[in-house]
């Protein structure tokens, strides 16, 4: 099974290290199309429809508790009005061999009634990992 992760599901961050570590067999890096924000009261960020790529990570997993991350990614099954983030198959390009590969993607839910734009500040590179260690 594989996945794309953009935020704190990446190698070496906590949420990585809380879900995914133990289950990783491989990690490429890899683009969707989108624009990436930081939410500001949040340590974790939000992936948004738009013209723009966003950098991640293409991870396959083997034994993994799927369930777990929907549960941390306040998904609560499809079309579901109160989830933080949707949980959408999404083209990826892999940056290392340039396939393109139709993966899930958490994308944040604007229409969720906490949702503001005005909470959003736009990370310009679209690399959550880039920003984070600036």
């Amino acid at each position: 099974m594989k996945i794309f992760v953009y935020g704190s599901l990446r190698e070496g961050f906590f949420n990585f290290n809380k879900y995914i570590n133990k289950s990783a067999k491989k990690i490429e890096l890899g683009e969707v199309e989108g624009k990436l924000y930081a939410i500001n009261d949040k340590e974790y960020p939000a992936l948004l429809d738009g013209e723009g790529r966003v950098i991640g990570e293409i991870i396959t997993l083997e034994n993994c508790d799927i369930n777990a991350i929907d549960n941390m990614e306040n998904y609560f099954g499809e079309n579901n009005p109160q989830n933080e983030y949707n949980k959408l198959k999404r083209e990826i390009k892999n940056l290392k061999t340039g396939e393109i590969e139709i993966l899930d993607v958490y994308v944040y839910n604007t229409k969720n009634t906490h949702f503001s734009f005005s909470n959003l500040t736009l990370v310009e590179s679209g690399d959550w990992k880039e920003f984070k260690n600036k």
